[in-house]
């Protein structure tokens, strides 16, 4: 069976929505982004974080610690966590189908499943098939139930890292992380006293990294330092990754057509 080429983009919540107003979205940046996508003419499954939408409501029930029935209503906040990341992917997707592309949302929640805290996936056929009738794939952040009866949070981050270890029809040549900074910053400082932008960076210098303290919004899924952790695995198949800034304008279609661009660039060791 021959594999075919595809990109892993993923968008970061913060970057379409503002993290400071709970289940604010910015409509134009939705709209730039998806006009970049469109434009690309690239085969890619799309995964967006919670941003806004998924990150308050996790934190305020503790749903990533999973089931503590101390929590007043952590069982309904557990739904309204899901809810809100459904509302969020539903402005995303018709974004998409009012330009007339087709794309289909397959909900994280259906697809995979906890068992002692370990991320079993259910099918990736879905995600295939989709792709093979020339469908957009869009996946989400979201909650993960856990067999045990309890649950806890699935990252993009952690959806990835299961997209690299299942697919078997298709071959990932790009992850691409689509944030609202340039890149991962050092702990050092440029000719302007700035921090200083790491722009390729091997795998096996992942781990000696001083990472630059910019600060920190909501997230209940790590932040960078946990986004690192899960870079590190997805490494592990060999697949480059790139940490861009979508605010840039035009970043996102660069990206996905291998154009060079102001970022930070993880690759597999020498």
């Amino acid at each position: 069976m021959d594999t075919k080429e595809l990109f892993i983009l993923k968008l970061g919540g913060s970057l379409l929505t503002d993290k400071s107003q709970p289940n604010s979205i910015r409509k134009d940046m939705v709209k730039q982004v998806v006009q970049q996508i469109i434009d690309a003419h690239e085969r890619l499954i799309v995964i967006h974080g919670g941003g806004s939408f998924g990150h308050p409501l996790a934190k305020k029930y503790h749903i990533s610690n999973g089931l503590n029935k101390t929590i007043p209503k952590q069982i309904l906040g557990l739904t309204e966590t899901h809810q809100a990341m459904n509302k969020f992917n539903s402005f995303i997707m018709n974004a998409f189908l009012e330009k007339s592309y087709p794309t289909l949302s397959i909900q994280t929640s259906s697809l995979f499943i906890q068992e002692s805290q370990k991320i079993l996936t259910h099918s990736i056929d879905i995600i295939e098939t989709t792709l093979d009738l020339n469908i957009l794939p869009i996946l989400y952040g979201d909650i993960i139930l856990d067999k045990s009866g309890s649950f806890s949070i699935i990252s993009g981050d952690q959806i990835i890292f299961q997209l690299c270890e299942h697919l078997k029809k298709y071959h990932i040549s790009k992850i691409i992380f689509a944030m609202e900074v340039d890149g991962i910053y050092l702990d050092e400082r440029d000719g302007n006293g700035k921090y200083k932008l790491a722009k390729n960076i091997y795998a096996n210098e992942l781990n000696n990294l001083r990472l630059a303290d910019l600060g920190q919004k909501i997230d209940v899924t790590g932040g960078i330092k946990g986004k690192i952790e899960n870079i590190k695995k997805m490494l592990t198949y060999n697949i480059p990754i790139q940490l861009i800034n979508g605010l840039n304008e035009g970043y996102i279609m660069k990206a996905l057509k291998n154009q060079p661009i102001n970022c930070t660039n993880i690759l597999t060791n020498k």
